[in-house]
């Protein structure tokens, strides 16, 4: 990594995080390789423990083992996420971000610098706020001034679809309430070549994507479509 502070780490976070576990489970190596060819830099694990989401995915070996010198974006789908921060940060994530619904999660918040302060090293630590999360409910975590704000499209605890209209205008409110002390934003959730322009059109800095590209006919050309409409 190039530089070593936090302002220089949030530079390097725009684009395409791409959602690797949406690769082919027996290749995730072959896949993370490729898709540096194809210019991604960005490397997004989702994480759930099958408590707070009932499936089950991940852990701290698959951060170490697929990055390579790309940026390891980590989102804790957990129910207890301080528990597990320190780990993450330990395999070398770059971005650990925890669900503002889960147990403690400004402790969390907290975990995560102490561990990347521990580690001499920059790491963002990112906040997820579900669709039905208001900015008032989540207002005491704002104040602990997360590095990234993940905005969701769609609570992965249901089964509703993602709502990509909803979620943009979520990435405008959180814009007009933050001004110019904004932190990074992140959109995940229903993003495909379909909806990619609304996406872009409401401005966050990062954004996620996974089976759009990775179960593409071409996921490179995939890949590049979506990143050339950022």
């Amino acid at each position: 990594m190039t530089g070593n502070t936090i302002e220089s780490l949030k530079e390097r976070c725009r684009g395409i995080s791409l959602g690797i576990f949406a690769g082919d489970p027996g290749n995730l190596r072959g896949d993370a390789q490729a898709s540096a060819g194809w210019g991604c830099n960005i490397l997004h694990f989702d994480v759930i423990d099958g408590v707070f989401v009932p499936q089950i995915s991940g852990g701290p070996g698959f951060v170490k083992a697929l990055a390579g010198n790309m940026i390891r974006d980590v989102h804790l789908m957990v129910q207890r996420p301080a528990d597990h921060v320190a780990a993450f940060v330990a395999s070398g994530a770059d971005i650990v971000t925890v669900q503002a619904e889960s147990e403690a999660p400004a402790m969390a918040i907290e975990r995560i610098r102490e561990a990347a302060k521990a580690a001499g090293r920059p790491v963002l630590a990112g906040l997820c706020l579900l669709p039905d999360t208001t900015l008032d409910e989540a207002g005491d975590l704002l104040v602990k001034q997360p590095d990234l704000l993940l905005v969701a499209a769609l609570d992965p605890r249901g089964k509703q679809p993602p709502d990509t209209t909803r979620a943009c205008a979520r990435v405008a409110e959180l814009k007009q309430r933050f001004g110019a002390e904004c932190p990074l934003i992140q959109f995940d959730g229903g993003v495909t070549a379909d909806t990619i322009g609304e996406i872009a059109a409401a401005g966050p800095d990062m954004v996620v994507s996974g089976s759009a590209v990775m179960r593409a006919e071409n996921p490179a050309a995939a890949f590049r479509s979506m990143r050339d409409a950022l």
